[in-house]
């Protein structure tokens, strides 16, 4: 009987033992995938604003990730120092269209041709009342269905 409960303790520490790799390799997996994307820079956004005909001279968009939480952060330079209504829809909707990662949350930072910070806090909140999530430094944040609504305003307006 003894030589069965050696056997059965073996089985036990194996199964331990290989219950534990796996609980690494699926961890370390996440880490992989999730520094994966949280280091990259979004090309297709800074591509497609500075092809657009709004006067954008400098662009950039970075994806980070925190747990499992995605964040995208855009920001535009302009070549004038004034952001019209539909200039923001276009931003907007070119943000939305190459956006492909899994967030809802859209960072944006604007500044005019002498570096200033533009306040799209306030045209945003002119257009659709209650859509900035958070405003910090220049930089604010709404969600996709925020920045849809914006583009809905502002179509809706030029029609």
């Amino acid at each position: 009987m003894e030589c069965g409960s050696r056997t059965d303790g073996h089985r036990i520490r194996l199964a331990a033992a290989l219950l534990g790799v796996t609980l690494m390799a699926s961890v370390a997996g996440c880490s992989f995938i999730a520094g994966d994307l949280a280091d990259d820079e979004v090309e297709e956004i800074p591509a497609a604003l500075l092809a657009s005909e709004i006067g954008i001279t400098e662009a950039y968009a970075e994806k980070t990730v925190s747990g499992f939480t995605y964040y995208l952060s855009v920001g535009v330079n302009l070549d004038h120092d004034e952001l019209t209504d539909s200039e923001l829809a276009s931003i907007l909707q070119i943000i939305v269209d190459e956006n492909d990662l899994p967030t809802d949350d859209i960072e944006l930072g604007v500044e005019g041709v002498d570096g200033e910070d533009i306040d799209v806090e306030s045209t945003m909140e002119r257009l659709v009342r209650g859509v900035v999530v958070t405003s910090l430094y220049g930089e604010v944040t709404i969600t996709t269905d925020g920045a849809r609504e914006i583009i809905d305003a502002v179509n809706t307006e030029q029609s």
